[in-house]
């Protein structure tokens, strides 16, 4: 439902993107799209399942090599991260080539107080490990790492909420486009607001108001 969510904006329309999940009992694979599919006519049949190494242990597709190379870093340093996911959007994408933190100007920023990271590095490409270590590492224990005129990438302890800090992060990015030199909250009120939006019931909540919203009937989905 992930992938579809994400069509239903026009993101991913030319195979840029990718979400991940973690599997529940082979924790050093997971799971995506088959390379190739279109996000708009995705199945649980199109998922693919690999492992730490790249090898495809279930599905009939090939998965995409830029998603290994991010996503496979990132599941191995954080053992709570279930659902993670980047795609190229038309903020966040924007955004990210100023290569900074998102603003608090907006309560969408502020779900990510204190709990995002900058990737510097200029691999627009993403072709190895190394990189994906490295995006890993900036992206550290936080929820949110922009990667330089790349875009974003949100974390979660669900494929769900990862889904939901995405949309968040979008928004915060489109007010800081929109509003680059709008006012910023006090660290205080940034903290205050997170406390009630910066949670993982938050971002879960969220993806149940796209699914409604923007899905139509989930059994649809297959």
């Amino acid at each position: 439902m992930g992938y579809r969510i994400m069509a239903s904006w026009g993101w991913g329309a030319d195979g840029s993107g990718h979400i991940t999940a973690r599997d529940p009992e082979n924790k050093n694979c997971f799971w995506l799209l088959g390379y190739g599919v279109p996000f708009a006519k995705a199945t649980i049949d199109d998922l693919v399942l690999i492992d730490e190494a790249g090898a495809l242990i279930e599905g009939n597709r090939a998965a995409n090599p830029a998603a290994f190379h991010i996503h496979a870093p990132i599941h191995a340093a954080r053992g709570d991260v279930i659902g993670a996911i980047h795609t190229h959007t038309p903020y966040g994408t924007p955004f990210s080539a100023l290569a900074e933190p998102l603003p608090m100007s907006s309560q969408e920023a502020a779900a990510f107080y204190g709990l995002q990271g900058v990737y510097e590095g200029e691999e627009l490409n993403v072709t190895d490990l190394q990189t994906g270590r490295s995006i890993a590492e900036a992206l550290g224990d936080g929820r949110l790492v922009i990667l330089a005129n790349h875009g974003l990438l949100t974390v979660g302890t669900s494929v769900a909420s990862a889904v939901g800090f995405y949309l968040n992060a979008e928004r915060a990015a489109e007010v800081a486009v929109k509003a680059p030199h709008g006012r910023q909250i006090s660290s205080s009120a940034a903290q205050e607001v997170h406390a009630s939006v910066g949670n993982e019931l938050n971002g879960w909540h969220i993806f149940q108001w796209l699914v409604r919203s923007r899905l139509g009937d989930p059994a649809e989905v297959g």
